[in-house]
């Protein structure tokens, strides 16, 4: 009775010890775990290709972790992915979704950046998705129906340049133009052997006419910074000259608009109309009086006649 219970214990604890084993590599193979990882990372792919949940995640070909959701949002993809409590991504990571292997699985990829702060794993981050063969197989194959009219173009084309270049006349142009630009280049080679001395010559003037630029940039640095202070009273001499000249003009726009308002003497002598009538008028009669005193000095002297009252 003890041996059969012995027997029992033994198949059970090699039963449980089994499934303990099964479940282990179930969820190695699932990347199932009791204790949720602590690092995850959303990231948004305009395409998936294949992908799906448990498929893994590497960074720089190294397994460290798995991919957790996949969520398709308008005609994009959230992948959410699960990492590894060791993984330190930097800002500037880069995510791919490519090929695991020629079977035709997939994985993402992290490339990680080179920048020195750790990247946010709060926000939403922006993958890439590579072309693998399967990939280029349907686009191949989507191309199927273009190849033979392309092939057809292209023998068309070849056709007309064949027949092209078998006119003799064609011919003969090439072959002239091709003598002309050899002889075109020995005349050029010739004339650069000619005028070399020339062109040395030319480069050496250039050159001296760069130093003496510079020299010459030079000196009035020079100058500048020797009689700064100078240039500095002659800039705020020029500017006090300058003010001065300002109130001048202001003063003379100021008498100018006094005198054509008659606000001013000269003003009123000037725009009185009364005043220039009189004015005019004692000119005349002191014309008169001088036409009269010059006549009678030429006749008989000047006569006064006058009557003086003294009491």
């Amino acid at each position: 009775m003890n041996q059969q219970h012995k027997t029992e214990l033994k198949v059970g604890l090699t039963v449980i010890l089994g499934l303990l084993v099964l479940i282990w590599v179930i969820g190695w193979a699932k990347n199932l775990s009791v204790v949720d990882k602590d690092k995850k990372v959303k990231v948004l792919f305009g395409n998936v290709s294949g992908l799906e949940i448990g498929d893994n995640v590497t960074v720089n070909g190294v397994r460290k972790g798995f991919v957790e959701t996949i969520v398709v949002q308008d005609s994009s993809v959230i992948v959410g992915l699960s990492l590894d409590n060791d993984v330190e991504l930097p800002e500037g990571s880069k995510f791919y979704v490519t090929m695991l292997d020629l079977m035709g699985g997939k994985k993402v990829e992290i490339k990680p950046g080179s920048k020195k702060t750790p990247l946010d794993m709060t926000l939403l981050q922006k993958g890439e998705f590579q072309f693998d063969i399967p990939e280029v197989m349907s686009l191949v194959g989507n191309m199927s129906g273009d190849i033979p009219k392309i092939m057809t173009k292209i023998d068309t084309s070849l056709s007309a340049i064949n027949a092209y270049l078998k006119d003799d006349d064609i011919k003969r142009d090439i072959k002239t133009g091709l003598k002309n630009f050899v002889a075109l280049a020995v005349e050029f080679r010739s004339v650069l052997q000619e005028q070399r001395g020339q062109i040395d010559v030319l480069v050496k003037n250039g050159i001296k006419l760069s130093q003496n630029a510079d020299s010459l940039t030079m000196t009035a640095s020079g100058f500048i910074k020797e009689n700064k202070d100078s240039i500095a009273s002659s800039i705020k001499n020029l500017n006090n000259l300058l003010a001065q000249s300002d109130k001048l003009v202001s003063k003379l726009n100021s008498i100018i608009d006094e005198t054509t308002s008659q606000k001013n003497n000269l003003g009123k002598l000037l725009y009185d109309e009364k005043g220039y009538d009189e004015l005019k008028a004692t000119l005349k009669d002191a014309k008169e009086l001088l036409q009269l005193v010059k006549k009678q000095l030429k006749n008989e002297g000047l006569n006064v006649n006058a009557k003086i009252d003294l009491f």
